[in-house]
């Protein structure tokens, strides 16, 4: 353990008819070696209009009630509206925009609001209404997984200066305090360098098996994935993919304190976004969150652009936004926390572990922490299968030094995608 004195968007959904089958069958993927952004196919249709794209020819409604004539699963006795296309049925999700009544409620083009009552709520289910999930067709659950402290996880409707990708609310993880500088939980002595140790030195478990301790960390960086990580916060959403839903996407944006003292050490916070679907990467659990090198979400991605350039290290030097755009979330400032751990008036003060800085002793230099901005990750997802998503952070190596996460705007999506994305949103 390292000690302390060194210390999917709206408009997007386009319609198409539903495919069947599942999808990416070779087997599961760590994070590495995914297809590329040339593999994304379009889902097929023509996008919308008077029919939802995917009408069958010479198919008339009116028959008998209980025949399931384009085979999606229900009848017109079961409520499907259109029984000559599969694509509108009960278990549709309405396209935002698209004036066809997909889910056969009489409501085309709007999906239900999740988050407007959440905010400061930390149960798994009001997370996952934070991020947009609630409809009771395809929410299906959530829950956290082994010692989790209820402080390091709440729905928020702000963070810092930064506002939700859409509604009210979005779903805030940590493996410290879930807050910022303005929310009565943030420690302004400890939050976010130093950080929280969750485990109160020691006297809670906060420990967990390394979920992907086999999983490849950037090249020319440290590859010590310990097999036990602490400080751990999951959070586990089950759904059920609506039948014409051929992927899904969510928002996140990533901060860690790590930046930029232990880039590419064996001390490295990890966002991690498993899923679990039969239909998808053989079966087994994988990661879907990744930078454009396909590496896991750390301080060491390529993404990593919100922060200061630190001319120590050649993987510190890729800063493209100024940490202003964090402001308020206490990942801005300076190492030592914002009230500091160590009061100071010289460097002399600090005996040698940091710098003196605004009257704190700045614990490993006067550089900020930094952030990767908003990236949006897109998967694909086989129509009607349950899919199981697990939202992951941890410490890597010790307890201190937090990162945090913001979670938003989960949109299910007709156009079929090969497999796994994230991108930057501009």
């Amino acid at each position: 353990m390292r000690r302390i004195t060194y210390l999917l968007a709206a408009g997007a959904l386009v319609a198409s008819a539903c495919g069947g089958g599942g999808r990416n069958g070779g087997g599961g993927y760590g994070g590495n070696g995914w297809p590329t952004g040339d593999d994304l196919a379009t889902g097929g249709g023509n996008g919308g209009g008077d029919d939802g794209g995917g009408q069958i020819p010479n198919c008339s409604n009116g028959g008998d009630p209980n025949t399931d004539q384009d085979n999606d699963g229900y009848t017109p006795a079961q409520g499907d509206c259109d029984d000559c296309n599969p694509s509108i049925n009960p278990g549709a999700i309405q396209i935002p925009g698209d004036p066809v009544d997909y889910a056969c409620n009489g409501k085309p083009g709007v999906l239900p609001a999740c988050d407007a009552n959440v905010a400061g709520k930390r149960d798994p289910s009001s997370l996952a209404a934070a991020f947009d999930q609630c409809d009771p067709r395809f929410f299906k659950g959530a829950m956290t997984v082994g010692w989790s402290d209820m402080r390091a996880r709440k729905a928020v409707p702000h963070y810092g200066i930064i506002v939700p990708r859409a509604g009210k609310s979005m779903a805030l993880l940590s493996n410290g305090i879930a807050a910022d500088k303005k929310d009565p939980d943030f420690d302004p002595m400890n939050e976010e360098n130093p950080g929280t140790d969750l485990s109160n030195n020691g006297q809670n478990d906060t420990s967990h098996a390394n979920p992907l301790p086999n999983l490849k960390g950037v090249p020319g960086c440290s590859q010590n994935q310990p097999g036990q990580v602490n400080d751990y916060t999951e959070v586990v959403v089950k759904l059920k993919a609506p039948t014409n839903a051929n992927s899904f996407s969510f928002d996140f944006q990533f901060f860690s304190a790590e930046y930029p003292m232990y880039v590419c050490t064996e001390y490295n916070d990890e966002f991690l976004v498993l899923q679990d679907s039969a239909g998808e990467f053989g079966g087994a659990p994988t990661n879907i969150a990744f930078d454009m090198q396909k590496n896991p979400i750390t301080i060491n991605n390529g993404f990593f652009t919100v922060c200061t350039n630190d001319n120590s290290k050649p993987q510190t030097q890729h800063c493209k936004k100024p940490v202003s755009g964090i402001d308020g979330t206490g990942f801005e400032d300076l190492p030592g926390g914002g009230g500091g751990i160590l009061p100071c008036q010289s460097d002399q003060d600090c005996f040698g572990i940091g710098a003196c800085v605004k009257g704190s002793c700045a614990i490993g230099g006067d550089i900020p922490g930094g952030s990767t901005g908003w990236l949006t990750t897109k998967s694909p997802v086989t129509p009607g299968e349950e899919v199981t998503l697990h939202f992951i952070i941890f410490d890597e190596g010790d307890n201190i030094l937090d990162s945090a996460v913001l979670i938003d705007n989960f949109q299910w999506g007709a156009v079929a995608v090969k497999a796994p994305t994230t991108t930057p949103i501009q």
